[in-house]
């Protein structure tokens, strides 16, 4: 939680405007210490995080989520310190960055997900309580760390502590269980204690937890046959891998679905044979 008092007036103020709790007779929002929007202004930033939402369903298609984050950057202009925009801000530069570095384009990587740091960082300025801030600084950081593999160890405690502020309660509705499944990701692959944090086992409990709480996201269920496969416990590797490949398109990971198929069968392909 912030503490001094000024801040904790600011990200009030900001809530305000993210949730419309002032109601439609307030004549104009206070979005930061020295920004004032009219009433035309605020129904502008909303209209464009709206474009910028449908344009991020689209990802899929090249250009679009480029797109979306333009159309946030110009929302961030007017109003600088809106949470809803600041997030969803994050999460784009987050998403393109690990297309650059699919794409070997480590320099872009790296300058996408500083961009995202920032975002994501204001956004948890704005609002310490609402949780995507925090995500997407953690999501943010692991970009950076893919980017620069010499600095990543120094990165990983960041990334935890991002996630833990993440962690929700029972229900893990923050992208399907995200904090668990991205800090299960962190135990699985980090070196273990003393040089880092990794731990299979504490992976293993993350991400059952995951599939638990959102038994329909598939990435759920590849992570953890992944963390199977590490731990040599492969009973049920196969099942985890065929709820993957058997997964139906979702507006929520119909962008990303062809590529989790795609690592599902190369697991299952080197899985050892009964």
């Amino acid at each position: 939680m912030l503490s001094r008092l000024p801040t904790f007036l600011i990200a009030g103020l900001c809530c305000a405007l993210a949730t419309g709790c002032f109601g439609p007779k307030i004549r104009f929002t206070k979005l930061g210490p020295d920004r004032i929007l009219t009433d035309v202004e605020v129904e502008k930033v909303r209209d464009m995080i709206t474009a910028a939402d449908q344009c991020w369903l689209e990802r899929a298609t090249p250009g679009q989520a480029g797109k979306s984050l333009d159309t946030l950057r110009d929302a961030l202009k007017l109003a600088p310190y809106n949470v809803q925009a600041l997030w969803r801000a994050a999460r784009a530069c987050a998403w393109l960055a690990e297309r650059a570095g699919d794409a070997k384009d480590k320099p872009q990587q790296a300058k996408l997900a500083d961009e995202g740091i920032g975002y994501a960082h204001r956004a948890t300025f704005v609002d310490s309580d609402r949780k995507e801030g925090y995500y997407y600084l953690a999501i943010s950081y692991a970009m950076r760390a893919d980017a620069t593999p010499s600095n990543g160890l120094a990165l990983v405690p960041l990334i935890v502590k991002a996630l833990k502020k993440a962690d929700e309660p029972v229900g893990g509705g923050l992208d399907h269980s995200g904090p668990d499944r991205v800090l299960g990701q962190i135990y699985l692959n980090a070196p273990p204690w003393p040089a880092s944090v990794g731990d299979v086992e504490e992976a293993i409990d993350k991400l059952e937890n995951a599939c638990d709480q959102n038994p329909e996201f598939p990435e759920n269920h590849l992570v953890l046959a992944e963390a199977y496969i590490k731990a040599r416990k492969y009973r049920d590797v196969r099942k985890h891998l065929e709820r993957v490949l058997n997964a139906q398109p979702a507006p929520d990971w119909a962008a990303e679905l062809p590529r989790l198929k795609e690592r599902a069968e190369k697991l299952l392909q080197k899985l050892p044979q009964k």
